[in-house]
């Protein structure tokens, strides 16, 4: 397996109230753009250096809580880069796309509280020549840590009225 899949991290609160703060005071756009598909999401946290934070939205605090508890998973130091919001309703399936093209690793939280397996939004991890190697459902708060410069796609809700949300939080293990 590519990815490395945790379940059961946060508890069913903590992903309501990060939920809420998602449906009632991020607004997203279609401009998020990864490679040449757009999305509907929206940066919550980016910074170019150690020292230069180029963007914080000023709801930034839940996610930051999310990183923190997603961070003592790892047994090495990591250094967030950036804090994305992608958010995809029935039709918007992804692109096959890559994160990065370094040793970068993409933290992917699943944020809906309430999810049925019939409603699709599985996460897939692709070859080069866009077939799926590796399938994961939609689980509410589930974690999926995987390379970010491997191809990967997000698959839309099957059934109109859902919206499948997702944080993105893009780290460098500092070994």
């Amino acid at each position: 397996m590519i990815a490395h899949v945790i379940d059961d991290l946060f508890d069913l609160s903590f992903i309501i109230s990060l939920e809420d703060i998602l449906l009632t005071k991020i607004p997203v756009t279609a401009s998020n753009v990864a490679n040449l598909h757009r999305l509907f999401g929206t940066n919550i946290f980016a910074r170019s250096g150690v020292n230069r934070v180029d963007h914080l939205h000023d709801k930034s605090e839940k996610f930051f809580d999310a990183f923190d508890i997603i961070e003592d998973q790892f047994t090495t130091p990591i250094y967030l880069k950036h804090i994305d919001i992608n958010l995809q309703f029935i039709g918007m399936n992804g692109s096959t796309h890559t994160d990065a093209i370094d040793d970068e690793l993409t933290v992917m939280l699943m944020n809906n509280s309430k999810w049925q397996p019939e409603w699709g939004g599985q996460f897939q991890l692709m070859d080069w020549q866009e077939n799926v190697i590796e399938e994961h459902d939609y689980v509410p708060g589930r974690v999926i840590i995987f390379p970010g410069k491997h191809p990967h796609r997000g698959l839309a809700p099957l059934v109109p009225h859902i919206a499948r949300y997702t944080t993105v939080f893009r780290i460098i293990p500092n070994d």
